[in-house]
């Protein structure tokens, strides 16, 4: 829960506060009406995604026995991603930028999975913030990974093949959606 506000309160002090923010859940696909960001002046690229991961957590304990609870979403902020033309419907661009979405989907997942079986010892605050940290720094590794290898959508073929990799990590971690 730290680390989520902790990003929250980075978003306000930078980019003031996103009105508006979905999950994953509430929309897998995205269309380019989602875009709804001013781009930067210096920005190269012609289109960005603003995703992140975030978590709840709850403790109690019952009778001597710590239970933990983790709530884990994707979640994309339309005031903050943005395409540089806004009459372009660039599908290939929103290909790529909707791999991104996918991408963070995939890390929540993940993160998911790694709190269903994690079993609290000394400091569970402190344990599930570090295994939020682990996971969220693969994410970003990940990221910037895929926009390398792809040179930001543009090497169609590499493109292809990481569209492949996620889809079949998302089907893989399927059981690892949002109950929400």
């Amino acid at each position: 829960m730290k680390l989520f506000f902790a990003f929250i309160l980075v978003v306000l002090l930078f980019e003031g506060e996103p009105s508006e923010r979905f999950t994953y859940q509430e929309r897998p696909v995205l269309s380019w009406e989602d875009f709804k960001g001013v781009p930067p002046k210096n920005a190269i690229y012609r289109a960005s995604v603003n995703s992140s991961l975030g978590y709840t957590f709850t403790s109690e304990s019952t009778n001597g026995k710590l239970s933990v609870s983790v709530v884990v979403e994707s979640y994309f902020y339309p005031q903050l991603s943005w395409k540089k033309n806004q009459n372009e419907n660039n599908e290939a661009l929103l290909k790529h930028e909707q791999l991104h979405w996918d991408i963070s989907e995939l890390y929540a997942r993940k993160l998911r999975a790694a709190y269903q079986n994690y079993v609290p010892q000394k400091n569970p605050k402190k344990e599930v913030d570090f295994i939020f940290r682990k996971f969220e720094k693969e994410r970003q590794v990940t990221q910037k990974s895929y926009d390398r290898e792809t040179r930001h959508g543009t090497i169609k073929d590499a493109q292809s093949q990481w569209e492949i990799k996620i889809m079949e990590e998302l089907f893989k971690t399927s059981e690892y959606t949002s109950k929400d």
